[in-house]
């Protein structure tokens, strides 16, 4: 029976988020294949792995210091050192980029973007995620990218890496709506989804939704998640701040979310993926989206597109779909075929395969 092992680190880093949605998924598929999967995290922070694979979590609602975060990051680092000299795992799998080669078994390691790379000078933790990253890279042996602008990113900053040794494997989605679900506003809405920071566009996406709302009194902007507005995102909103709600949301209520907007809109610069597109499609929700890095290899045809960095294009595609009943039909039904690519089983087996094939030494 092929054994893996997961390490820790983002059972630590991530209490929600996609990353973390990813090793869970994969991981939890795979013992269904025939494959003996080990993860060790002693008390787990992560809301996917709470309570599961008989992993101790912290006690529920804790706040976390940063100092006990540090700890048991320590703790786990050497906990992962002792497994991997004891235990006969055929494949190390890594779920960031904090991590050598095993004394055995082979390397396997995801690249989800090169964000950092890309931005390089505006993390405070970019020099130290990009050394990392470089170093597992060049160690494994093989690399997973979560879509071919992924890959070819890749390439482009690691230049004597061989591409055969990369194999793409696309995310599924976890999110589906099967049944009517409330809607989290009573007003039509704009939904916007997730983080604000930077690359995800937020200021550009407020002032085309500003050019939406003065044509149309009655729109609102739902953001789901992603915390509450910071002051100057507040200030920014100016006149229309009472048009302008956040809400952190669970699954089912991010699915009435999706379900009941008028249009998701994924304004994002840059992303690895954009697993929100597949949420979006699960829920018939028309998608919206920056003609940008992987978002057109995930959404297709299933999509209007504007330049991310052309507010007055961006609002005008907005205002394209939101008028237009016919086009948003359209959309859903388009959505709905475009899902059928993507989904976390196929992920799982072609992750099995790409074991499978390293194993071999292909």
């Amino acid at each position: 029976m092929l054994s893996v092992y997961y390490d820790y680190q983002i059972m630590l880093a991530q209490k929600f988020g996609g990353i973390s949605r990813y090793i869970y998924e994969i991981s939890s598929r795979l013992p269904g294949f025939g494959v003996d999967v080990n993860m060790n995290c002693i008390r787990n922070h992560n809301y996917y792995f709470s309570g599961r694979m008989g992993i101790s979590d912290f006690p529920a609602n804790k706040f976390l210091r940063l100092s006990e975060l540090a700890t048991f990051h320590y703790v786990n680092k050497a906990a992962r050192f002792f497994d991997l000299r004891r235990g006969n795992y055929d494949i190390f799998h890594p779920t960031y980029y904090y991590a050598s080669r095993p004394s055995h078994g082979k390397l396997i390691v995801t690249v989800h973007d090169m964000t950092h790379e890309k931005y390089s000078g505006i993390y405070p933790v970019n020099e130290r995620v990009i050394r990392a990253k470089k170093r597992i890279v060049h160690q494994a042996d093989r690399i997973i990218a979560v879509s071919e602008n992924t890959k070819r990113d890749i390439l482009s900053y690691y230049s004597d890496v061989d591409p055969a040794k990369i194999s793409v494997i696309y995310h599924g989605a976890s999110m589906s709506s099967r049944e009517s679900l409330p809607s989290p506003l009573e007003h039509d809405y704009v939904l916007y989804v997730g983080g604000r920071e930077m690359y995800k566009n937020f200021p550009r996406f407020t002032e085309a939704m500003k050019e939406v709302m003065t044509r149309h009194k009655n729109i609102h902007v739902l953001c789901a998640g992603g915390g509450s507005f910071t002051r100057g995102e507040a200030s920014s909103f100016g006149e229309f701040s009472a048009r302008f709600h956040q809400a952190g949301l669970s699954d089912e209520g991010l699915a009435g979310a999706y379900q009941n907007a008028l249009c998701f809109v994924f304004p994002s610069e840059y992303e690895g993926f954009g697993i929100p597109i597949l949420e979006a499609f699960a829920c018939d929700c028309p998608v919206v989206c920056s003609r940008s890095s992987s978002l057109p290899e995930v959404a297709g045809e299933s999509a209007v597109y504007f330049d991310p960095l052309d507010s007055r294009d961006m609002a005008g595609a907005v205002l394209k779909v939101i008028e237009d009943e016919a086009l948003r039909e359209r959309l859903r039904s388009s959505g709905r075929e475009r899902l059928k690519l993507f989904g976390w089983d196929k992920a799982a087996r072609e992750t099995l395969e790409c074991y499978k094939l390293t194993l071999k030494g292909e």
